[in-house]
């Protein structure tokens, strides 16, 4: 028996201390606690992690947009990008022209921007702002109740400011710019009591000297107030604008406005007069006009994050009267040019069916355009602003504004209603959108450049030449 005894002695000893420790019934259950609340403690670290980044993300100064459409896509990123559709409201505001809610392009728009006419207008330093604002507000409010009952998923965006300015602002005294500060505060506020999604500044700041940084200081206080409401903070600017040539550095604009919607497309009256009327797509080596996406670029290097940038597509085209007709059907330059108006896709898709209009397309600019006499026009097509469009995938940029979207076919009169809006909708979601056959329905005597019957989809005119 001793000798046994001595051998399980023995054989204890010659185990390792932690071994025989572990066969103490107190020592295991204390093994197995300890290892079940590390991992325990472990767990609720991750968690408490996790719902700080939530919390901070959901906080953040510079919010993410949820973006739902009524229509089925099948979107190329992981969340719809935000489609604001721009309403010319003279087309709302004058009883002349019947358009009704219904004819809104609703369910391919995330944001309805809604421009309060008139309010803060250029040239005018004697107008009464609080009359104009009040004088408005009902009108808005009205407005958008009405949409909401045909589109309920609309979020509704006003816009003040003249929507054709360089950015700048004409105040040069300090009692004018405070009235300014004084009415985007009053705006805010009515904003927020109505709610109202947004605003957009088409004058972004009064940089004259002395009020830039304070105008900056009081713009950024703005902005986290609108953004305890999550109510966005948009400005306007065309690539050329002060905002972007001026002492202020552009990289401020993220820190004040959630998006800056960049317009390429407006109709240079300060154009030189050899520059052709039609601004070339692509950025060109043997060209010193730029171009649009060379506009959208230098907005970016400028250091406008690509995040932040909408890319204004206009759905309006412009005539002109030329004093000749042009020779070789080329495009005309600015100082060819007399009378200028604006023409809707409406009205230029009824014009090119004629056989008085001879209709052609301009490589260079990737835009349509047509003539008779000495009437010269440029307007979109459902190919122009589908290519305005890629440059959102193209560029990784924030999103798209179409502008007056009233001027769309939105009667169907020349094929589907609202083909262009479709045509935006389809290249920034990826679906299917019906063609409009009757887009070019032109003469039999062709020239060359011209096109005959229906526009066909080009892999060129879509995707733009190799190389670029």
């Amino acid at each position: 028996m001793s000798r046994v005894l001595d051998e399980q002695f023995l054989l204890q000893r010659s185990r390792p201390q932690a071994l025989a420790l572990s066969d103490q019934p107190l020592i295991k259950k204390g093994i197995v606690y300890t290892g079940v609340a590390c991992v325990a403690f472990a767990l609720v670290m991750v968690g408490v992690f996790v719902g700080v980044i939530a919390y901070d993300l959901h906080q953040a100064d510079r919010f993410l947009i949820s973006v739902t459409f009524p229509v089925k896509v099948v979107s190329r990123r992981s969340d719809p990008l935000p489609i604001f559709c721009h309403l010319n409201p003279s087309r709302l505001y004058n009883q002349d022209v019947v358009y009704r809610p219904v004819d809104i392009p609703g369910k391919y728009c995330s944001h309805l921007v809604l421009p309060m006419r008139g309010f803060l207008s250029a040239g005018n330093d004697t107008f009464d702002v609080n009359s104009a604002f009040v004088l408005m507000q009902n009108r808005l409010v009205e407005l958008r109740d009405d949409v909401q009952q045909t589109f309920p998923h609309l979020k509704h965006v006003v816009a003040i400011g003249p929507e054709n300015d360089d950015g700048r602002l004409p105040f040069h005294e300090a009692h004018n710019a405070s009235v300014y500060m004084s009415v985007l505060v009053e705006m805010v506020r009515w904003l927020l009591e109505t709610q109202f999604h947004g605003i957009v500044l088409n004058r972004v700041l009064p940089l004259e000297n002395e009020f830039g940084k304070h105008m900056v200081g009081f713009l950024k206080r703005l902005k986290q107030v609108m953004h305890k409401h999550r109510v966005l903070f948009i400005a306007t600017a065309r690539s050329d604008a002060h905002a972007f040539t001026s002492s202020i550095k552009p990289r401020l604009l993220p820190e004040i406005f959630d998006y800056v919607i960049v317009k390429t497309q407006v109709v240079n009256h300060t154009a030189s007069s050899s520059e052709r009327i039609l601004v070339p797509f692509y950025q060109q080596r043997s060209r010193t006009q730029n171009s649009i996406e060379g506009a959208l670029k230098q907005a970016i290097r400028r250091g406008v994050p690509k995040s932040h940038v909408l890319v204004a597509v206009s759905l309006s085209g412009f005539m002109c009267t030329l004093s000749a007709p042009p020779a070789n059907n080329v495009v005309p330059s600015w100082g060819d040019t007399q009378t200028k108006r604006v023409v809707s896709y409406k009205e230029a898709c009824q014009l090119v069916r004629t056989s008085e209009w001879r209709a052609f397309y301009d490589e260079e600019s990737e835009r349509p355009y047509a003539w008779h006499n000495n009437l010269w026009m440029a307007y979109e097509d459902e190919m122009s602003v589908r290519k305005m469009a890629s440059l959102v995938h193209k560029m990784s940029l924030g999103g798209v504004v179409i502008v007056d979207v009233g001027h769309d076919d939105y009667q169907g009169q020349c094929g589907v209603a609202n083909p262009l809006v479709r045509a935006v909708f389809g290249e920034l979601e990826g679906t299917l959108i019906d063609d409009n056959s009757s887009v070019a329905v032109l003469n039999t005597g062709l020239a060359s450049g011209e096109t005959n019957g229906t526009l066909t989809v080009n892999a060129t005119r879509l995707h733009g030449p190799s190389g670029k």
